[in-house]
């Protein structure tokens, strides 16, 4: 547990970084498409999907850390899990942003 804590100050030190600032702009590029290009229902919908990736993105190291896997700052399989875990935070997360515009275009 002690080694959470230590997790969870050096990300508050951090502060924002450029992954996670790209994932909001990606997500509210999702929520710009399903609102005015789609139906207005698949707006809820899309803000509800949107949670798994974002938080995949946002905590991935830190879910990382949960698996049991010994990771340090300078590597571990546990840093190796919490990075596969982003990336596919990303997959997702562009996943949607590429069917929004599919469905926007299928209307058109």
């Amino acid at each position: 547990m002690q080694h959470l804590s230590k997790v969870h100050r050096e990300v508050e030190a951090e502060g924002l970084d450029a992954g996670r600032v790209a994932s909001i702009l990606v997500a509210i590029v999702c929520m710009a498409v399903a609102h005015f290009l789609v139906k207005h229902e698949i707006l809820h919908l899309a803000i509800a999907v949107l949670v798994l990736p974002l938080g995949c993105i946002w905590y991935g190291s830190e879910i990382g850390f949960f698996v049991g896997l010994p990771a340090t700052e300078e590597g571990g399989p546990g840093n190796a899990i919490g990075a596969a875990i982003k990336i596919v935070g990303w997959i997702i997360l562009f996943a949607i942003l590429a069917g929004l515009i599919l469905l926007a275009l299928s209307e058109w």
